[in-house]
């Protein structure tokens, strides 16, 4: 039997009435639609059906079956709490046996027709119904999500109870932009999907800058959101996202791969499928469902999928003998590496490619660690707190440039240095075709993964390491800076070298946006691929606590360190208390110079004065504390060493305010007289 009745409580009632009847299988369905579809896979010997409801109602919708020669056959009861003479008689012109005033009493109706109701003596494949969350949370599992982080809310309640009975961890942050820096974090450590499930309205709105975070940085997230029922939507209703409300789905659809409402419930499976495959495939970026409460709580039958559908990229072998030509030949050639060389293999063919050509490498700032910084071969980082190796080497010229993985924005490419067009060639290779030919002009454009354009690239260059007549780059050069001269505070670089000589040497450390990330990324040593996590694509403070989060969780068995500002922390301070609840030992470093020191240094630089954009007051030590974390403040050289216990062995959370001296700054590029129109590329350098 098939019923159908948009009042779900009524369709609980019924399905409790019957499940003991052992001759009836029972099916049900809130509209008349997703009805209309399983009719066909499910033959129903009897449909009680509502007479009104939204969408299509039982009225058309019988009148269709009936005239279908499919299922005409089926026998079919109209149902109405108002039941008058004139409905009853447009019952039975649409093909209704008969029409019955509802609640319906469905075991009285079975046992008034038992004598005509026919009773299949065969075995019948039982037809199983199950909640629609409860299929989106069991599609999350299999798809291999092992945390869903996020906030919980009425119209997403649906997800989070079906979660309960989930062998997936709920993580519930303390806002909804720290849930996704987590997931964020998770997926940058893992290469797999963070998903991220929130409520309507202030809920998904807080989620934005996570969601361009993401999109800009091209990692796979889903962010899950609950919406008001179809029913109730344009009708003025607290927090309708809709079409007709705040139009979320518009907004996240110019910051995201897939941006949709699900329609119905018999559209989730599908629609959650496509989600996930377009998260992954190609150049990885956010993706973002909106949930309606009437379709989550609807019953659903799940389909059988069958075919999948797989994103390939072939790369024309005389392209990849040409490139390898190039290497071979090249005087003084340089290998850099973006981030899209991090994970599937891509790391250890770089080390290979440049290892058979003695090809010094740099890397772009978030691909730090991509390529050993301990390497012979390496030069650091180019672009926004690079070394100074890299920059000499370049400057001094190169004939061949090899740019793998990497947009070439101004960050990356030290304020858009004009000798990353080589003299000979540019190659420029990235998964994402619209990134090439943005802001340089290559030679040679290769639309690919990295993975696979390194194991090409090294299969060609043979086995044996090729002896070059060059004198080697010597290692990556770092900027000599004086400590500090107060007895108060403590330079940057000095907490650095004694922040990572304290932990392990696997520790992955993930930093947020400030002066802080200088230091980081100039100072680390960094020497596996997975051990320095950042997102610099949008550039949002406060993202480096949530990534630690989602890092930890990927990773349970290494120390995970947090880098962030005082003024990030106090953006997102309060997802101490989500690694206190889940019992993660953190370390966040906070960076504590008491002003916005970026936003004042790069005023100074634009403008020539000095504004005062100071963020105390605030104890850093107190607002973690009362977090339930495990303080501790450090402004002296030496102390963070003589704190290395603490640091290797307190099992919860342990944030360190470190005084910085904020006279203390590192040379960097005037970024902003490179974007300047007409700039020629050669950004002045500042002290």
């Amino acid at each position: 039997m098939l019923v159908v009745d948009d009042d779900r409580t009524l369709l609980r009632a019924i399905e409790r009435t019957v499940r003991d009847e052992r001759k009836v299988e029972l099916t049900s369905f809130d509209n008349a639609i997703d009805a209309m579809i399983a009719v066909g896979t499910t033959k129903p010997d009897l449909i009680v059906m509502d007479i009104f409801m939204p969408g299509m109602d039982g009225l058309e919708a019988c009148r269709r079956m009936k005239s279908n020669p499919q299922t005409r056959d089926v026998r079919f009861v109209l149902a109405s709490g108002s039941l008058t003479p004139e409905l009853e008689g447009a019952a039975h012109n649409a093909g209704a046996e008969r029409a019955i005033t509802k609640p319906v009493d469905l075991v009285r109706l079975i046992g008034a027709d038992e004598t005509e109701l026919t009773v299949r003596d065969e075995p019948v494949t039982a037809v199983t119904t199950m909640r629609a969350s409860d299929l989106l949370v069991g599609m999350l599992a299999d798809a291999g999500v092992e945390c869903v982080f996020g906030i919980p809310g009425g119209a997403i309640s649906p997800v989070h109870d079906a979660l309960i009975d989930s062998r997936i961890r709920v993580i519930t942050t303390r806002h909804e932009s720290g849930a996704m820096f987590a997931a964020a974090g998770y997926a940058r450590a893992t290469g797999k999907l963070g998903v991220v499930a929130v409520t309507s309205g202030p809920g998904v709105l807080n989620a934005m800058t996570g969601l361009a975070s993401a999109w800009c940085d091209g990692v796979p997230l889903l962010l899950l959101v609950g919406e008001v029922p179809r029913a109730a939507q344009g009708k003025g209703v607290l927090q309708d996202g809709s079409a007709h409300g705040l139009q979320i789905v518009e907004m996240a659809r110019h910051i995201t791969k897939l941006s949709a409402e699900i329609p119905r419930a018999s559209a989730l499976p599908h629609l959650v499928r496509r989600a996930i495959v377009t998260a992954l495939s190609g150049r990885c970026g956010p993706v973002m469902l909106t949930l309606p409460l009437d379709v989550t709580m609807a019953q659903i039958t799940p389909p059988r999928v069958g075919g999948s559908i797989t994103v390939t990229s072939t790369i024309a072998p005389d392209m990849l003998d040409e490139v390898a030509t190039l290497l071979r030949e090249a005087q003084r050639p340089l290998l850099l590496a973006g981030s899209g060389v991090r994970g599937h293999g891509a790391p250890e063919h770089l080390r290979a490619v440049a290892e058979r050509i003695a090809c010094p490498v740099a890397t772009t700032p978030k691909a730090k660690g991509v390529f050993p910084e301990a390497h012979p071969l390496a030069l650091g980082v180019l672009g926004l707190g690079g070394h100074r190796s890299s920059r000499r080497y370049l400057e001094n010229g190169v004939d061949v440039v090899i740019a793998i993985g990497t947009s070439l924005g101004d960050m990356a490419t030290d304020g858009y240095s004009p000798f990353l067009q080589a003299r000979r060639a540019l190659v420029h290779v990235d998964i994402d075709a619209q990134q090439i030919g943005k802001s340089y002009s290559p030679t040679h454009s290769i639309v690919a993964p990295a993975a696979g354009f390194l194991r090409g690239l090294a299969d060609r260059l043979g086995e044996e390491v090729t002896l070059r007549l060059r004198a080697l780059p010597g290692g990556v050069e770092r900027h000599a800076l004086i400590s500090s001269s107060r007895t108060d505070r403590i330079a940057p670089h000095d907490a650095i070298a004694e922040l990572q000589d304290v932990l392990p040497p696997d520790t992955i450390y993930t930093v947020d946006s400030g002066e802080h990330f200088l230091f980081a990324a100039h100072y680390l040593e960094t020497n596996l691929p997975d051990a320095f996590l950042v997102m610099t694509g949008l550039g949002s403070m406060g993202q480096s606590i949530g990534a630690a989060i989602g890092a930890q969780l990927a990773h349970p068995n290494r120390v995970v360190a947090a880098i962030c500002g005082d003024g990030c922390f106090a953006m997102n301070a309060f997802e101490i208390a989500t690694a206190v609840a889940e019992r993660l030992p953190l370390r966040v470093f906070v960076f504590n110079d008491e002003r916005l020191g970026m936003v004042e240094n790069g005023h100074q630089t634009v403008y020539g004065r000095h504004p005062d954009y100071p963020t105390t007051p605030l104890d850093v030590c107190a607002v973690a504390q009362g977090l339930g974390a495990t303080v501790l403040r450090v402004d002296g050289v030496g102390q963070i060493h003589a704190a290395g216990d603490l640091l290797r062995r307190a099992r919860g959370p342990v944030v360190v305010d470190v005084r910085i001296d904020p006279t203390i700054a590192l040379p960097k590029r005037d970024r902003v007289s490179a974007m300047a129109p007409g700039n020629t590329g050669r950004a002045k350098q500042l002290s």
